[in-house]
């Protein structure tokens, strides 16, 4: 399965670990494929240097050789979500015909898309504890 995880998942996994750190790991041992978008990787490093200053740099380089696809991001604007600022997202996840967009986004969770699916890290985790 082709997994696109968004920026606030990659903060709580790799800044405070936890059961998103958990899973992430989970995740990299399974099957399935992870990817970051252009978009992402641009907001992660950004939030990091804002929030954690002093921790930004080994942690952004800690992401980037971790197992990830780096994908490119699209100009083009697919989908319709209440939230703009994650129409880019949910674009590359289509785009790059993504199945599953990993979030902690209220608003993604909400929307009731059918294509991809939309979990949130402790829906997955859940779903992975009693399925595997």
């Amino acid at each position: 399965m082709k997994i696109m995880l968004d920026t606030n998942v990659l903060i709580s996994a790799l800044v405070f670990g936890g059961r998103a750190g958990k899973l992430l790991k989970r995740l990299f041992e399974s099957e399935h494929e992870l990817y970051v978008s252009d978009y992402v990787d641009q907001e992660f490093r950004a939030k990091l240097e804002i929030k954690w200053p002093d921790k930004a740099k080994q942690v952004y380089e800690l992401f980037h050789i971790m197992d990830f696809h780096f994908c490119e991001s699209t100009e083009e604007k697919i989908g319709n979500l209440r939230d703009a600022k994650d129409i880019p997202v949910l674009s590359d996840a289509l785009y790059h015909k993504i199945d599953m967009i990993l979030t902690g986004d209220k608003d993604f969770l909400e929307a009731n898309l059918d294509k991809p699916l939309i979990f949130s890290p402790s829906m997955l985790y859940d779903y992975l504890e009693q399925y595997e």
